[in-house]
């Protein structure tokens, strides 16, 4: 496929035009590149080089609750928390509910979930980021989005704490994700099962480089919507790119049931896939949440659910981040509580519905 796929209704107003260029597929997963006429870049620090820097400090909030963290931001500039992003130590592994943009000089409390469910002491006073290609699978981050997604329709507008509703659902994926994949650590923690597969995770990496203007990627399992990511500028992503893939390849090496091996067999979606799940990234409902930090954060609720950061510059508005996933399977998975069943992104192969 030579032949882009546009996507200039993907936020209110015209915020940010892109188009989704050809793919690349591997293993089952398809990747396409969301490219953008060049803008000027935003000038942000990302956590990964914050907290290395000294100039974001992450930790327990007092003695330490699940659902929420403290964070201050030291240093002069703004600091961009996405998303996904894994914390690791203090009293357990966390996981970023929502991406987050944290002015110079401002604390706040953010929301996050538990990705360790068998620890809660203290290894660290402040917290790391995970290293190398370790962003969270999209199995766990969409659950976080479908439980703000209720909360949003229910009454009218997001809520910065509701992502914590979900919390069960988190650990049974990373539980399932586990047994499929090996690895399993004695506290439940998502970051020992990418001990396990690093190896497999940096091969697979190796086949999705990132391509010029790339400011994010709309990602297929077999021919079937996992979810699209995209920031505001190409310079941003391009520090971010291999980090989110890694959380990519982690669901696709978990679709496989642990396999390493490339399959070509499956099938690979069509222009007509990518334009359908664009269109409805595009067309979803936009429900204003509070927003944690600066900036603006949108809840999306339809055939496809996410969440939206926007900011001002220089008066004009700017995409942040957008994540967003396909709704279909969300209410029967936090029901059941796994992915396994039938129809299910995530099933492996020998049990998905025949098309």
């Amino acid at each position: 496929m030579t032949d882009s796929v546009q996507l200039d209704r993907m936020t209110p107003g015209g915020i940010f035009e892109m188009s989704a260029g050809a793919p690349t597929s591997y293993g089952g997963l398809t990747v396409f590149p969301l490219i953008s006429e060049p803008r000027t870049a935003l000038q942000y620090d990302l956590l990964l080089d914050a907290i290395g820097a000294g100039s974001l400090r992450i930790r327990e909030v007092g003695s330490g609750t699940v659902p929420s963290l403290f964070a201050h931001n030291v240093g002069t500039t703004d600091v961009l928390i996405l998303d996904g992003e894994q914390l690791i130590g203090a009293r357990q592994n966390r996981i970023t509910n929502r991406s987050i943009l944290l002015a110079a000089g401002a604390k706040t409390e953010i929301p996050v979930s538990c990705m360790e469910q068998g620890r809660w002491h203290f290894t660290s006073e402040e917290f790391a980021p995970a290293p190398k290609a370790r962003h969270a699978p999209t199995n766990v981050r969409r659950h976080a989005k479908f439980a703000e997604m209720e909360v949003a329709v229910a009454t009218g507008r997001g809520r910065r704490d509701s992502a914590a509703m979900a919390q069960g659902q988190v650990w049974s994926s990373i539980s399932e994700m586990s047994d499929r994949l090996g690895g399993r650590s004695d506290t439940g923690a998502m970051d020992e099962v990418y001990d396990h597969l690093d190896t497999d995770v940096e091969s697979w990496l190796a086949h999705f480089p990132p391509e010029p203007g790339q400011v994010g990627l709309l990602a297929f399992l077999g021919s079937r919507p996992l979810a699209i990511d995209a920031l505001g500028c190409a310079e941003l992503w391009a520090r971010v790119h291999r980090r989110f893939l890694g959380g990519y390849v982690m669901d696709a090496l978990a679709w496989q049931g642990g396999a390493t091996a490339a399959s070509t067999a499956r099938d690979t979606p069509d222009e007509q896939a990518a334009e359908r799940f664009l269109e409805a990234v595009g067309s979803a409902r936009r429900i204003e949440s509070d927003t944690v930090g600066s900036g603006t954060y949108r809840v999306l609720a339809g055939a496809a659910i996410g969440g939206e950061l926007t900011a001002d510059d220089l008066g004009d508005p700017r995409l942040v981040h957008l994540s967003a996933f396909p709704s279909e399977d969300q209410s029967r998975g936090r029901r059941q509580a796994t992915h396994r069943d039938e129809g299910s992104p995530l099933a492996p192969p020998s049990r998905r519905r025949s098309r």
